[in-house]
C-alpha cells in the first residue's frame, strides 16, 4: 500500500510541475534578426532568414530554431538562437565538407566562432570573421 501511495504522490507532483511548451513559426524578433544579420556579415555560410520557429513556455521564448530545406550543397542545415540573443549554434552537413558544427557567441562586442569539421578533423576559432586559431585534431 505504501508503494502505491508513494507512486501516486510522485505522479501528481510531477504533473503539477510540468510545463506546456508551444512552438510558433513567425518572423524573427528585431533582436533575433539583428543577431543573425551581424553573424551573417562576418560568417556568410550562416544563412540569414526572417522566419524562425520560437518555442515558448508561459509566453517566454526558451529556444529559437531555423531549419532549412535540403539543397544541392547541404544535406542538413540547422540553426538555433539562444533566448538571450547572444549565441547561434549551428550544424551543417554537406557532401563536400562533411559534418560541421559549432557556435557563434557575442562577447564584448566581438563575434567569436568555434567550428569543428568532422571530415577534415579541424578545430577553428575565429573572431569577427578572421581565423585566430586552427588545429588539426
Amino acid at each position: 500500500m505504501k508503494k502505491y501511495i508513494l507512486l501516486l504522490g510522485f505522479m501528481f507532483s510531477v504533473a503539477s510541475f510540468s510545463q506546456n511548451i508551444t512552438s510558433k513559426i513567425e518572423t524573427a524578433t528585431p533582436a533575433q534578426y539583428e543577431l543573425l544579420k551581424k553573424v551573417n556579415e562576418f560568417y556568410p555560410d550562416i544563412a540569414l532568414s526572417e522566419k524562425v520557429v520560437n518555442f515558448y513556455v508561459d509566453d517566454k521564448i526558451i529556444d529559437t530554431k531555423q531549419e532549412f530545406a535540403k539543397s544541392s550543397e547541404f544535406t542538413s542545415y540547422k540553426l538555433s538562437i539562444s533566448p538571450d540573443n547572444k549565441r547561434v549554434v549551428f550544424d551543417f552537413e554537406s557532401v563536400n565538407n562533411g559534418k560541421i558544427f559549432g557556435a557563434v557567441i557575442v562577447f564584448k562586442g566581438k563575434y567569436i566562432r568555434t567550428t569543428i569539421n568532422e571530415k577534415s578533423g579541424q578545430y577553428d576559432v575565429m573572431v569577427n570573421g578572421k581565423s585566430v586559431y586552427l588545429q588539426k585534431m
